[in-house]
């Protein structure tokens, strides 16, 4: 009797190598900054009355250098103000609650944004300034 095992224990080998290439202290710094992004997401959705969820992709994370210069909620966080601040026109909201309904916020070497389909998929430069009102201007452009 012959066994098959190659394919899924192919798989199965290259998803733990990518787990076990997280330290202890990436682990850490992921769930820290997915945490505080939870805090402000709660905010954003009372203020906006909406049930928007948001996260990192963390396939391209910043490096550890950037990690202790930057903050990555910081930034993301500038979509979340940005929201809130759509939110205080009776119009801006209701824009919001149709056509927002997730955030994705990853890393690249330039800002960058788009809205499709219900998601917002952020781009985080730690080169960039006034974020939050750069998302603005294009939520105001784009809802």
């Amino acid at each position: 009797m012959r066994i098959r095992v190659g394919v899924p224990v192919v798989a199965l080998a290259i998803f733990s190598s990518v787990a076990l290439a997280q330290s202890l202290k990436d682990k850490e710094y992921f769930a820290d900054q997915e945490k505080y992004l939870a805090g402000e997401l709660a905010f954003t959705n009372e203020r906006c009355a909406n049930s928007l969820v948001a996260k990192f992709d963390w396939s391209k994370p910043p490096t550890p250098e950037q990690r202790t210069t930057y903050s990555a909620y910081g930034y993301c966080s500038a979509v979340l103000e940005a929201l809130r601040r759509t939110c205080d026109s009776a119009t801006g909201k209701d824009a919001v609650k149709q056509q927002v309904k997730s955030l994705t916020c990853g890393f690249g070497s330039q800002r960058a944004i788009t809205l499709k389909d219900g998601a917002i998929d952020y781009k985080v430069s730690f080169d960039s300034k006034n974020d939050a009102d750069f998302v603005f201007e294009y939520l105001q452009n784009n809802l």
